[in-house]
């Protein structure tokens, strides 16, 4: 197993966020086609990231800090969903992706406003988690 350290993941979410709003300005000049490529790979290096994680969750002494006390375990459940609504959403705005479309942008606007949404809720509740996590932080 990989092990990444909370600083790690944390700054590599946050490129990851920096990417997607980059992403995102592209979109909204009507430059689809740079827009797409920078989501795909976003988004295959958010599945990385997920799939390194997850042989985490399966041990049990990972999952000990978050047990403790109770609002830790809210952010771990929410940063999970909101991560995982990211996910599903991202992969099938990119699954409907067509590069010469030209209704695309009309049929994905949903989609892709949600996709959004999670991918920031997830790092805001990441933040929330990581700080909670290390009391010392500010210290």
């Amino acid at each position: 197993m990989i092990d990444i350290t909370p600083e790690l993941a944390f700054a590599f979410q946050s490129i990851l966020l920096v990417v997607l709003f980059g992403s995102l300005a592209f979109r909204m000049k009507g430059n689809y086609l740079v827009h797409g490529i920078i989501m795909i790979v976003a988004l295959a290096i958010e599945w990385v990231a997920f799939l390194l994680v997850i042989p985490g969750y399966l041990d049990s002494s990972f999952m000990q800090p978050y047990m403790n006390p109770s609002s830790t375990l809210v952010a771990f459940v929410l940063h999970t969903f909101f991560g995982v609504a990211q996910l599903i959403f991202g992969t099938w705005l990119v699954a409907l992706w067509r590069p010469r479309s030209t209704d695309f942008a009309a049929k994905s606007k949903r989609i892709w406003q949600l996709t959004v949404i999670f991918w920031v809720l997830a790092y805001v509740v990441g933040l929330w988690l990581f700080v909670e996590l290390r009391p010392t932080l500010f210290a």
